[in-house]
């Protein structure tokens, strides 16, 4: 058994890209390193990695789409192993969240269907796999404020590109 991965260029930094037989299994945010991302999926999954496939290429089109504001929604199928429990509860609700809309820590818990739960819907969303795809930069704090992103302020910036994308009049 194994997985595909691609790594490509964006304007926010390079990407990799992870698939399975299943759907798309892994995805990085723009500036981490695509080695970590074939290194990452090789250990958690067990499988073969394999350079490129026609699912994997897709999966990078609609990604390079999407940076570029060419496409608002993915299709691409998901493959969740990954994540498991509250968490896969929480990546699911946040994937409904529509293209320029933005939804609290504490909505997304309650979406999942744990109200009261934001804390634990934040560290959800914070090691989520399939980034970009499952829009967590979508999901900021109660107060408006933006929230954490890929670690520190790199990330928060990266976060604040990503909601501007989607809605250039959004305060981000």
């Amino acid at each position: 058994m194994h997985f595909a991965h691609v790594a490509f260029d964006t304007e926010l930094g390079p990407v990799a890209l992870a698939t399975t037989d299943e759907g798309v299994v892994r995805a990085s945010l723009p500036g981490s390193d695509p080695d970590e991302l074939v290194s990452e999926v090789a250990a958690r999954t067990g499988l073969e990695p394999v350079e490129g496939s026609e699912a994997a290429d897709e999966a990078a089109d609609q990604v390079e789409a999407f940076l570029a504001g060419e496409i608002e929604r993915f299709d691409l199928p998901l493959d969740w192993r990954l994540v498991g429990g509250f968490h896969r509860e929480v990546l699911k609700a946040t994937a409904t969240i529509p293209y320029g809309e933005t939804r609290s820590y504490g909505e997304v818990a309650e979406m999942a269907g744990t109200p009261g739960a934001a804390r634990a819907a934040g560290t959800a969303l914070s090691v989520n796999p399939i980034a970009l795809i499952v829009p967590c930069h979508r999901v900021i704090k109660s107060d408006g404020t933006i929230g954490g992103y890929g670690g520190g302020l790199q990330g928060q910036n990266l976060k604040r590109k990503l909601l501007n994308l989607e809605n250039p009049t959004s305060l981000f």
